[in-house]
């Protein structure tokens, strides 16, 4: 088994279980020599990765290797514009970092921001309701999140599909697996996108400076400019995960949710009978179809895993799916259950890079489908597969049209 053209592959992307089973089964911690790599996928390893950061750091060098595609002049130029944040930061520096926006997360904040979710959802779902039948990605899983961490931040909602085609743009650009080379024309339209996403910041941050609002984007530029807490660089990086990382995990959860409703209609006429399941639903899509497959960690010094020793500098890479399907940890770990019990479902990360956003991402999951559930008629598929994107790393549906059985 060629383990890393099979892990990388479009193929293992639209259903990587079976090969995260095998690993798990019969090489739980594997080398990938063509890499250098090293794959672990039982769940207490994962979560040992995840949490021991002093062993396994964030800080990979993965965000300075430049990608097969581009060529060396190209890339020097996208390194000036490249922001860092608390993804690819380790303690004191990620502390740092994590504080200066938790603030907007807390459950006060949110709290307080859910009449504003609620707003949204209804009126997306009250275009949705008018017509015969929807395109679940497009017209409600982009949508929702987008406008609140737009509004977050203090950017232009309207400009909504920049920001989702600036996040999948970036995510693409970034592929460092890659088997073949884009065409000279794709290259330059992905480059060409990123100028534009950080044209735009840059333009915003500046204004802020001058004019600050009650947003997230003022506030880090006044932590940059009056408290010293900020480089010019951070405050870019901040923003741009936050945009990247506030649209693309809600918007899989949301999408991936309505599909697993339709594959499963035991599950969907369980939430109707008692809604107030919707938040362990939201756990359970988390863990059986969470939108991130795997992330990427660095050995700090030798260590050994399940009694495989992994040397220091290598390049770990937990894969969060494999943990979230390990029968040692969920029993029947393959059947969706909305009242399983998921303590412990790594969908959020772990350790103290688990996601700053994640109250908000649940926040967003539990309106809209109480919204869907109250208002929406039995849907069917258009389209007789999903159509899951090929990024190996993240989990999503590219689109999901449905049609009302009314």
């Amino acid at each position: 088994m060629d383990v890393a053209s099979a892990l990388f592959s479009p193929e293992v992307a639209s259903d990587p279980y079976p090969l995260l089973a095998r690993l798990r089964s019969e090489a739980p911690i594997l080398e990938l020599e063509r890499f250098g790599w090293w794959v672990v996928s039982r769940y207490d390893d994962v979560a040992t990765v995840l949490k021991r950061h002093e062993l396994f750091s964030s800080e990979t060098g993965l965000d300075q290797l430049r990608p097969p595609h581009l060529d060396e002049r190209t890339w020097q130029e996208l390194e000036i514009l490249r922001g860092r944040s608390m993804l690819n930061s380790d303690p004191p520096e990620h502390g740092r970092l994590r504080r200066l926006i938790s603030s907007a997360f807390t459950p006060r904040a949110l709290a307080q921001l859910e009449g504003r979710v609620e707003q949204i959802a209804r009126g997306l779902v009250d275009a949705i309701v008018a017509g015969d039948g929807f395109e679940v990605v497009g017209d409600l899983a982009v949508p929702l999140p987008v406008t609140v961490i737009a509004e977050m931040l203090g950017v232009d909602p309207a400009r909504g599909a920049d920001f989702k085609r600036w996040s999948d743009d970036l995510l693409e650009l970034g592929r460092l697996t890659r088997e073949q080379r884009m065409s000279p024309e794709e290259t330059r339209r992905l480059v060409q996108s990123r100028f534009e996403l950080v044209e735009y910041l840059q333009a915003t941050i500046a204004e802020r400076r001058e004019r600050p609002r009650d947003d997230l984007i003022s506030a880090l530029a006044r932590a940059e400019r009056e408290e010293g807490a900020l480089s010019a660089t951070e405050v870019l990086g901040t923003i741009v995960l936050l945009l990247v990382a506030g649209n693309e995990t809600t918007t899989n959860l949301i999408a991936t949710g309505i599909h697993l409703l339709m594959e499963h209609p035991e599950a969907l006429a369980e939430l109707r009978a008692e809604p107030e399941l919707v938040p362990n639903f939201i756990e359970e899509v988390l863990r059986f179809e969470g939108p991130v497959t795997m992330l990427f960690r660095k050995t700090t010094a030798e260590v050994t895993l399940s009694g495989v020793t992994i040397p220091a500098g290598a390049l770990v890479l937990p894969l969060v799916a494999a943990a979230n399907r390990d029968p040692a940890q969920f029993p029947e770990p393959d059947r969706f259950d909305v009242r399983r019990d998921t303590r412990g479902q790594l969908g959020f990360g772990a350790g103290i890079h688990f996601c700053v956003g994640a109250p908000l991402s649940r926040l967003e999951g539990r309106v809209v489908f109480r919204e869907l559930l109250r208002r929406l008629p039995p849907l069917s598929r258009v389209e007789p597969q999903p159509a899951w994107t090929d990024n190996t790393s993240l989990r999503g549906l590219r689109r999901l049209p449905v049609r009302f059985a009314r």
